[in-house]
């Protein structure tokens, strides 16, 4: 702009020295103004001034001076094509000059740009609480050693910096089921981005509960695989908390009614490989009702957790003993004896409890014996045993007003 202001100035001033000074000095001045009028014709935005430099310029000469018009004619079209050319050149260069200057400017400013990403990726990389790490993928799909690490990564896995960039996410995977990582990555190359659970083993052999994002990035040309893995150890505990609330009964630590139908088919299994004879075993206390209302619920309470007791005493770990509600417990429990050992020692933790709480304390009954076929139908058991259990209870009213009873059950 301010070459065109110039050159503009100057072939104004020249066209103003025609009207005024002789032929002679016109015509040593004709060549380099009139080339300058016409050099900002060719410039972008010019054309108008110097087509009226010209224009002026030839009124001067025709009306002051005497002068052939043929010559002067040809002078001036000369002049303003030579003018013209240099102008349109000059125009090239500057433009491509112009925007030479713009991709270099703008190269700068997408540099600073990259410089400021990256300085904030860094300090995200380090400064992240989870875990992050990238690593390159073979032409297998077979993920490589690690190329880039954080401090959390470090501390999550027990190892130095320079310990962890010589492994690959193969040598501190510890999955669930097998083939978890190449099956993570054949997902990878199709969904981009995918977020699952695993384990990650420490330096010391422990296995850590992660959850981890990863998705593909590309690292100066090279496809790459950025992770993060967030430790789930806490809300693995807190899941746990949750479920075992969800299947155990608060008062007694016993399997709930939930619990018991959650864990069933865990026995079924159980007996189908042992091929052993199943006992189920459904029942109440007596007089349970009188207790609470007589001694008060705190006493209840005591009651049935001292029952619950006897029945952890009478049978094993691996049995299955539940308190469905209220007073009703439920046992399932594999028998390689006879029914008669298991039921005789449950009467006898029974009458324990009871003694150590200062209470006849008794126990009526059903048992219903089956193979792991028979767990299939639960209530179907369930029902039996109750009706047993009835049975049993009646029995044991029979005999307390000391007659004999209708029918035999089992019963404590």
């Amino acid at each position: 702009m301010r070459i065109n202001r110039a050159v503009a100035a100057i072939a104004l001033l020249y066209g103003a020295l025609a009207l005024l000074l002789p032929q002679s000095a016109v015509e040593v001045l004709g060549v380099p103004l009139v080339v300058a009028g016409a050099y900002f014709g060719g410039m972008r935005g010019g054309l108008l001034t110097a087509l009226w430099t010209i224009f002026v310029t030839t009124v001067s000469f025709f009306v002051l001076h005497d002068v052939q018009t043929g010559y002067f004619a040809v002078s001036v079209v000369a002049y303003a094509a030579v003018g013209v050319g240099l102008g349109s050149a000059v125009e090239r260069i500057v433009t491509q000059r112009r925007r030479l200057q713009d991709m270099v400017d703008h190269m700068q400013a997408m540099q600073r740009q990259l410089r400021v990403s990256q300085k904030r990726y860094r300090l995200l990389f380090e400064a992240s609480n989870d875990a992050v790490y990238l690593h390159g993928l073979d032409a297998h799909g077979e993920p490589t050693r690690f190329v880039a690490v954080n401090d959390a990564a470090c501390r999550l896995l027990g190892y130095t910096r320079e310990e962890l960039l010589g492994l690959t996410p193969r040598a501190v995977d510890a999955p669930a089921t097998p083939g978890q990582l190449r099956r993570v990555m054949e997902r990878l190359m199709y969904e981009d981005r995918i977020v699952y659970e695993t384990a990650r083993k420490t330096s010391d052999g422990q296995q850590v509960p992660v959850e981890i994002s990863s998705s593909l990035t590309d690292v100066d040309g090279q496809l790459m695989v950025l992770s993060i893995s967030r430790d789930i150890a806490g809300r693995k505990r807190t899941e746990r908390r949750l479920e075992l609330l969800s299947l155990h009964d608060e008062l007694t630590g016993l399997k709930n009614r939930r619990g018991f139908y959650v864990l069933l088919p865990e026995q079924e299994k159980r007996a189908r490989r042992s091929g052993a004879r199943v006992i189920m075993l459904y029942g109440d206390i007596d007089g349970f009702k009188a207790i609470n209302d007589s001694l008060g619920h705190k006493r209840g309470d005591d009651v049935l957790k001292a029952v619950a007791e006897a029945l952890v005493v009478a049978f094993r770990e691996t049995d299955l003993i539940a308190r469905l509600g209220g007073d009703e417990f439920c046992v399932v429990a594999e028998s390689p004896s006879e029914p008669t050992l298991l039921v005789q020692r449950l009467d006898e933790a029974v009458a324990a409890a009871g003694e150590d709480l200062g209470l006849a304390v008794t126990l009526s009954y059903g048992t219903v014996v089956t193979d792991w076929r028979g767990l299939e139908d639960p209530d179907e058991l369930l029902t039996r045993a109750d009706m047993l259990m009835y049975e049993a209870k009646r029995a044991r009213q029979a005999q307390s007003r000391e007659e004999p009873p209708e029918e035999l059950a089992t019963g404590a």
